[in-house]
C-alpha cells in the first residue's frame, strides 16, 4: 500500500521537472532564435557589448535561473518524500507500542481478576503477584525507552560519567537478569574475560544490555543460545551479544541503528518490538565515547552486534 500513497506525491514532482525542463529548452531555442533581436534591444537599453554577447548573456542568466528552480524542485521532492516515510513510520512505531503495551496490561488485568477470587490457593496468589510485577516492569521499561528516546532526540543533559569496573558490574547484572533473559526461551550463555575499568554509566550500560540482549532473544529460535562475551582490546573493551537466530539481511546492516526502524521480513509475521531500542543503544554508545556494529552474513543464522567502549585511564596512586 505505501507505494500507492506516494504515487500522486512522485508524479506531481515528476511532472513539475518535465515542465521545468521543456521551459528551458523553449528557452534556449527561443534566445537563438532571437539573437538579432536580442542585440538590437541590448543596443536600445544602452547595453555596450561587443556583438553576439548580450543574447549569451541572457541566455545564460536564463539558463541559471532554471537550474536553481530544477535543484529546488528536486530538494523539494527529496524532503517530501522523507517526510512521508518518516510519518509511516511514526504509524508503526504507535501501532507496535501500542500492540506491545495491550499484551501486559491484558495479562495484569487477568491475573488482577484472579487475584480478587475467594478462596484462592497462597501459591496461586504469589505466582499471580509475580506475574503482575513482572509484567508492570516491563511496561516500565517500554515507557523508559519512549522517554531516552525523547533524551537523545533533542540532546537534553548528557549522561554523567564515572568509572565502572566491568567485569564486577556484568556478573552482578547477569545474575539478577539471567532468568529475564531465559525467560523468553533462550538460553544466556557468558564469557567474560576482563579486568578493564571504562568511563560510563551504569545505567546507560544496563539499558544498553537490556535491549541487545532482549533483541536476540526475540529473534533467537525457542531453545537457542544468547552469548554475552567480554574482553580487552588494545585500549578499548569490547562487550557483545551474539544470537543464532534469522540474522539480518545485508541491505538492512547499515539500518538497523536507526529510529523506528525494523529489520524486515518476508514471513508475513507481525513484527515484534518499537523500533527503539537499537536506536537507543546506538545513542548511549556514542554518549559514552564507545562505537558499535552489527555483523551477519547472508546464508548463516545469527547476528552480532559489538560495542567498543573506551578504558579510563590509570589513576595516579
Amino acid at each position: 500500500m505505501r507505494p500507492k500513497r506516494s504515487l500522486p506525491l512522485i508524479v506531481i514532482f515528476i511532472l513539475s521537472l518535465l515542465a521545468t525542463i521543456a521551459l528551458l529548452v523553449a528557452w534556449v531555442i527561443y534566445i537563438v532564435r532571437s539573437s538579432t533581436r536580442m542585440e538590437q534591444l541590448g543596443e536600445r537599453v544602452g547595453i555596450a557589448a561587443t556583438e553576439g554577447n548580450v543574447h549569451w548573456w541572457i541566455m545564460g542568466v536564463g539558463c541559471l535561473l532554471f537550474t536553481l528552480v530544477l535543484g529546488g524542485i528536486i530538494y523539494q521532492l527529496a524532503q517530501a518524500l522523507a517526510a512521508r516515510r518518516y510519518l509511516v513510520k511514526q504509524d508503526e512505531f504507535i501501532s507496535n507500542i501500542t500492540h506491545e503495551m495491550k499484551s501486559p496490561l491484558a495479562a495484569i488485568r487477568l491475573h488482577a481478576q484472579t487475584l480478587d477470587q475467594p478462596g484462592l490457593a497462597e501459591e496461586d496468589r504469589q505466582r499471580s503477584t509475580r506475574f503482575i510485577v513482572q509484567q508492570a516492569q516491563r511496561l516500565s521499561d517500554l515507557v523508559d525507552n519512549v522517554l531516552e528516546q525523547s533524551r537523545l532526540l533533542v540532546r537534553r543533559k548528557g549522561l554523567d560519567l564515572e568509572r565502572v569496573e566491568l567485569a564486577p558490574f556484568l556478573d552482578a547484572y547477569t545474575r539478577r537478569e539471567r532468568q529475564r533473559v531465559e525467560s523468553r526461551g533462550a538460553q544466556l550463555v557468558t564469557d567474560v574475560d576482563t579486568t578493564a575499568t571504562v568511563l560510563a554509566s551504569e545505567d546507560a550500560l544496563h539499558r544498553v544490555l537490556d535491549n541487545l540482549l532482549d533483541n536476540a532473544a526475540r529473534f533467537s529460535d525457542p531453545g537457542g543460545e544468547v552469548r554475552l562475551r567480554a574482553w580487552d582490546e588494545g585500549g578499548t573493551t569490547c562487550l557483545e551479544v551474539q544470537d543464532d537466530g534469522i540474522g539480518i539481511p545485508g541491505s538492512d546492516l547499515k539500518r538497523v541503528f536507526e529510529r523506528f526502524y525494523q529489520v524486515g521480513r518476508d514471513d508475513g509475521g507481525r513484527r515484534t518490538g518499537t523500533g527503539l531500542g537499537l536506536s537507543i543503544v546506538y545513542g548511549l554508545v556514542r554518549e559514552m565515547g564507545g562505537e558499535i556494529h552489527a555483523h551477519s552474513q547472508e546464508g548463516r543464522p545469527g547476528a552480532r552486534f559489538t560495542v567498543h567502549l573506551p578504558q579510563a585511564p590509570e589513576v595516579a596512586a
